[in-house]
């Protein structure tokens, strides 16, 4: 941590607002678990918190619903989940929701026919695949899907920067945009060097930036059908497009469900029910979730538990699709594997990528209520840019007055002010902005406080 950031954090510290390590006699062991979806960021901020504070706070991925379950059982004294507390968790003990972080849920696939191309899915499709109406990748939905998005595909299987990746989204058949962005180490490798978008058929560069303190940077421009582009950083490619032909193979699609109970999937059936199918249930397993049922479809759906777990089978297995939070589909190691994310048709009518940007401008048309727990809007219309697939992901803390309870105020308070704003769009998440945070953070303070 640099002088800047301690400085900072001291700071915030001792103001009023803000529970000061004198409050906490001594370091604490607080142990807490439960939704795998926001693991990628909780592993960083963590060990940054137990360094900056000298606690042992540690966090186990188990799935949102064993999460609630301990924590309804004090096995853990925190924990983490994407979907409401339903009546059979509700704990005896005084408790409340903390929203902290919010993050884009991707359909992320494997499917090497298409040599580098973007699926476009629109929600029909995606309840198509999910429910399993379509069976194989060459249905007329899909190809129709493909049609209505001029296909884009990378040929560059592997960043020569590492931890930097490129997402190509059509605007319209004649321009682009493109969204860089760039993990912690090499956003701090690539400071002040240039980020360029070049026309390898003209040998025009056309748009430039310059790397800053931004984990995620966007940039438009025209396109032409015939050319190939390029995406630099320092020289050096991180992605090759051009517009190909996509021929879809008769083979069989693999549909890769989370087999544990999650939060996860609680968003991602909320938002087939909202924005496709009514007959979507609302509830943290897919088995019940997906209208019928699974076991019609035998072998063609699989599932796996938790986040990790169903995005290496998806890596592994040619032909599977499956969702999951964005980071686990665009990391390098399973980008090489050739898996991607698809664009996803919204409700004002366009392809959108898995974008932080694009699910805040989504988030932002949802509503709040007292608790924390947000309602979003599918029907948002006016809103083209918006990403319709996601999840906030909330803590769970007790109100009890105990120096432990504290420690976890601590964090959830931190980590809404100071880590999340500086670090969630690096690691593929979206921090709370806004009445969003400050209504947070207000919650946080209920942790340990009564």
């Amino acid at each position: 941590m640099n002088k800047r950031v301690k400085h900072f954090v001291a700071i915030m510290i001792a103001a009023a607002g803000v529970l000061s390590t004198s409050s906490i006699a001594k370091a604490e062991d607080v142990t807490g678990g439960g939704a795998s979806f926001p693991v990628s960021f909780l592993t960083p901020a963590i060990a940054e918190f137990n360094k900056t504070f000298s606690h042992n706070l540690s966090y186990t991925s188990t799935g949102s619903g064993t999460g609630k379950k301990n924590f309804k059982a004090s096995t853990f004294k925190f924990a983490g989940t994407d979907s409401a507390v339903g009546s059979a968790d509700l704990p005896s003990f005084g408790w409340t929701y903390v929203p902290y972080l919010a993050g884009a849920i991707a359909i992320g696939y494997r499917l090497d026919e298409l040599k580098g191309a973007t699926l476009s899915l629109s929600p029909a499709t995606i309840n198509g695949i999910f429910g399993g109406v379509i069976s194989k990748w060459n249905d007329p939905s899909i190809a129709n899907d493909i049609k209505m998005n001029p296909t884009w595909g990378n040929s560059k299987k592997k960043s020569d920067v590492k931890g930097a990746t490129a997402l190509w989204e059509n605007v319209s058949t004649t321009s682009a945009k493109i969204t860089v962005s760039m993990l912690p180490a090499a956003l701090k490798a690539s400071k002040g060097q240039k980020i360029e978008w070049i026309d390898d058929t003209t040998k025009k560069v056309l748009k430039t930036l310059t790397v800053g303190t931004k984990a995620e940077v966007n940039m438009t421009g025209t396109v032409k059908s015939k050319d190939k582009y390029s995406i630099k950083v320092g020289g050096k490619t991180i992605a090759t497009y051009s517009q190909i032909e996509v021929k879809l193979p008769d083979t069989a699609i693999q549909v890769v469900y989370r087999a544990d109970t999650s939060g996860t999937t609680n968003n991602f059936c909320q938002y087939m029910a909202g924005a496709s199918n009514p007959d979507w249930k609302i509830n943290d397993a897919f088995q019940s979730c997906v209208p019928g049922g699974v076991t019609a479809y035998g072998s063609r759906f699989v599932g796996q538990p938790q986040s990790n777990n169903q995005a290496n089978y998806i890596a592994s297995t040619n032909g599977a699709i499956g969702y999951g939070e964005v980071s686990y589909y665009t990391d390098p190691t399973r980008a090489a594997q050739g898996v991607r994310a698809a664009n996803i048709l919204n409700a004002a009518g366009k392809f959108v990528a898995p974008t932080s940007a694009g699910y805040n401008s989504h988030l932002a048309g949802g509503t709040q209520d007292e608790k924390g727990l947000i309602t979003f809007n599918w029907k948002q219309t006016a809103n083209p840019t918006a990403y319709p697939l996601g999840a906030t992901t909330y803590g769970l803390c007790q109100t009890a007055n105990d120096a432990k309870n504290k420690v976890v105020a601590q964090f959830f308070e931190w980590v809404i002010k100071d880590f999340a704003p500086k670090n969630a769009e690096a690691l593929a998440y979206t921090p709370l902005l806004g009445s969003t945070a400050t209504n947070a953070l207000a919650l946080a303070k209920k942790c340990g406080a009564s």
